[in-house]
């Protein structure tokens, strides 16, 4: 019985489908490695997902103003005001990156951050996460994050950066690199160790 703490899952569609992610989640529950979390499902517009997913806050708006009302309407969640960080927020590549933005942004509602192959750098420069993340107050949030070690262009650099600068600074960041590139087939098999460390029982 509820109430329930939510994960909102950029590119839901994509996690739906290809990440495979309701049924990966509805094991871990039955076999008592995770408490029973909720979802929120976000989908981006296609050819604006750049756009939306570079570390956007019109998009942490859509989330807070339309996304979280309507889930309390059709969920029974636990209330962020009284369990401050309690939801967790993920995604991968610029899902990945606007998982880590919205904790830092929003630490107090996004609490638990579920980040792979996180697109935190172009080639010629770094991201306005990395800045967030230098003055932003570690508090409780908590990050997991991983990368694959044959992924794109400069991800694998780029997150081990992100990940040592997080733990520097004090904050609770858990990272792994593991032998695979940049695709659903690799974030579905490694995104329940993920809701293991940040919801485990």
């Amino acid at each position: 019985p509820g109430p329930y703490p939510l994960a909102l899952v950029w590119d839901g569609q994509d996690f739906l489908r290809r990440g495979r992610l309701p049924v990966i989640l509805d094991n871990l529950i039955h076999l008592g490695k995770i408490e029973p979390v909720a979802l929120a499902l976000v989908e981006n517009h296609p050819s604006l997902r750049m756009l939306e997913y570079s570390g956007n806050d019109f998009s942490l708006a859509f989330v807070m103003a339309c996304v979280l009302p309507f889930a309390h309407q059709q969920l029974d969640l636990l209330d962020p005001q009284k369990h401050p960080g309690a939801y967790g927020v993920l995604g991968a590549s610029l899902g990945g990156l606007m998982a880590l933005y919205a904790g830092l942004r929003l630490p107090g509602v996004f609490g638990k951050v579920l980040s792979l192959s996180g697109a935190f750098s172009f080639p010629e420069f770094d991201l306005v996460v990395f800045d967030l993340a230098r003055v932003a107050d570690p508090g409780s949030l908590r990050v997991w994050m991983n990368v694959g070690l044959y992924d794109i262009h400069v991800l694998p650099e780029s997150n081990r950066r992100m990940a040592k600068l997080l733990k520097d600074r004090g904050f609770a960041a858990h990272f792994e690199e593991y032998p695979a590139g940049h695709n659903y087939t690799a974030w579905r098999d490694e995104i329940g160790a993920g809701f293991i460390h940040l919801f485990g029982k």
